[in-house]
């Protein structure tokens, strides 16, 4: 993106009055076109981004205060962590459907940024828990508050978005994961050099710096971040009428903001859907057991806690580097499927080495940054349920299982870590090893499954949209409809 000031009430040079006119009609629409999509894009990626990153920081510096002495502190035992982490995640699955619901009813913006203002609220309250009960309770309500996060911002982005437009976009705020990564490996290592007074530790620092942060976005999402294209007072009356005609014209957007029960049945029974499901488990499990246990792993490598903060931080280079170049490889028709198994790859690699070189410790380590290719392949995910997926409900109803899908896969990842495998924890690092073998499988089957689709209505000769009723569209009932992959 590039810096830009919103195009409304501005008038183009007489320089460019001049090289316009010289222009096709189709180049000067898109001149006009990258410059409006500019505009947008400082106005809704960098708040999306601060979002996505957020929910990962508060995520991952449950990860950070482990190795910083979060568990002597609190007096936690054996799977005590791992269940502080799978409950946030449980509650983080249970939420979602009343998510969705407020989703349907209210502003994408303003409970997003409602949501972000809890956040911070409830993870600075967390640097004053005082056993392994409190913590638990408080990291529960978080993961209920967080659940709306990848929903919201699959929303926010198909509904300012084309589809081929949308998926780097979401490669950009999905980029938040690895920012994570590196800034909390930052915070980590600069809050150990903090108090050493037996009340206020390191990690209860982390917790309020994070938590004040979240606050300050929070406000700015709620007041900065436009409800919808219609009320966007950056954007000029025939601004907001190209972006909706654009979206119009590729049948993307979310449609009607109705509740449409044919369209949440459909949901249910759509193949499609299921198999995005079955992705988004077999992809997050290796994800959720490398943000919750990397600074574990690293430690036990023999580091200790402050170098196990830096040497996870190059994790996050790595998981900007494959998001970015999967997501924008689809601005020159990259396959989307092929780009999951390709990510998946690496991570394979990477399992093995973390397996079965554990003894050699510059393979392991190599191996831990190599898993990070992981998380790439679920931003394309997400770029699919965006784009494959027609029609507001139906949309909320696929964003919503696919979050549970993601809840399940972070509740397994973590009890993979047997505390009586310390420190090795072999069946974590096979559990990664096959279930990334799996996710190749599936990315071809759900290829196969949108390209039969296509190829029917092909052969059907369907020329135009399905008006029949036009409210009740979806991807299923919409023949004119082509999905991507």
């Amino acid at each position: 993106m590039e810096n830009t000031s919103s195009t409304k009430d501005s008038k183009p040079s007489d320089a460019v009055l001049e090289k316009t006119s010289t222009l096709s009609a189709g180049e000067v629409e898109h001149i006009h076109n990258a410059t409006l999509y500019r505009a947008i894009d400082w106005r809704i990626m960098p708040l999306a981004f601060l979002c996505y990153f957020l929910q990962f920081l508060d995520k991952v510096v449950i990860n950070y205060a482990k190795v910083m002495g979060l568990e002597s502190s609190l007096d936690m035992k054996g799977q005590d962590f791992s269940w502080m982490a799978t409950a946030f995640f449980i509650t983080y699955a249970v939420a979602e459907f009343p998510q969705g619901f407020l989703l349907q009813k209210l502003p994408v913006s303003k409970i997003l940024g409602c949501n972000v203002f809890c956040w911070g609220v409830l993870l600075a309250c967390s640097a004053a828990a005082q056993n392994y009960a409190g913590m638990v309770a408080l990291r529960a309500l978080l993961g209920a508050l967080e659940s709306i996060i990848t929903p919201a911002l699959v929303l926010l982005t198909s509904q300012w978005y084309t589809r081929r437009q949308a998926c780097p976009r979401t490669g950009i705020w999905y980029c938040g994961l690895g920012a994570g990564q590196i800034v909390g490996g930052l915070i980590s290592w600069a809050s150990q050099h903090g108090s050493r007074t037996s009340s206020f530790e390191g990690w209860r620092i982390m917790m309020v710096a994070v938590g004040a942060f979240n606050i300050l976005v929070a406000f700015a999402v709620i007041f900065y971040l436009p409800n919808s294209v219609e009320s966007a007072s950056f954007l000029t009356a025939g601004e907001k009428e190209q972006v909706l005609h654009n979206l119009a014209i590729d049948q993307a957007g979310n449609g009607p903001r109705i509740f449409i029960k044919a369209a949440l049945v459909e949901a249910v029974i759509d193949p499609a859907v299921w198999f995005l499901l079955l992705a988004t488990i077999l992809i997050v499990i290796p994800s959720g057991v490398i943000t919750t246990f990397s600074a574990t792993l690293v430690a036990g490598f023999g580091y200790n806690s402050k170098e196990a903060a830096l040497l996870n931080m190059p994790s996050g280079v790595i998981s900007i580097f494959a998001t970015l170049s999967s997501t924008f490889a689809i601005l020159f028709n990259f396959p989307r499927w092929l780009g999951i198994v390709l990510l998946l790859v690496p991570t394979l690699i990477g399992a093995c080495l973390m397996s079965f070189a554990s003894d050699d410790q510059a393979s392991a380590l190599a191996g831990i940054y190599l898993i990070n290719f992981c998380v790439a392949p679920l931003a394309l995910i997400y770029a699919l349920v965006g784009s494959n997926t027609q029609g507001y409900t139906k949309k909320i109803v696929t964003n919503a299982v696919v979050q549970v899908g993601f809840s399940i896969a972070n509740i397994i990842g973590p009890q993979t870590f047997q505390a009586k495998e310390a420190p090795g924890y072999i069946s974590a690092k096979i559990t990664i090893l096959a279930v990334n073998a799996a996710a190749m499988v599936v990315a071809v089957l759900l290829r196969l499954l949108y390209g039969w689709r296509n190829s029917n209505r092909e052969k059907a000769a369907n020329t135009g949209p399905n008006h029949v009723n036009g409210e009740a569209l979806t991807d299923l009932t919409n023949t004119s409809f082509r999905y991507v992959y």
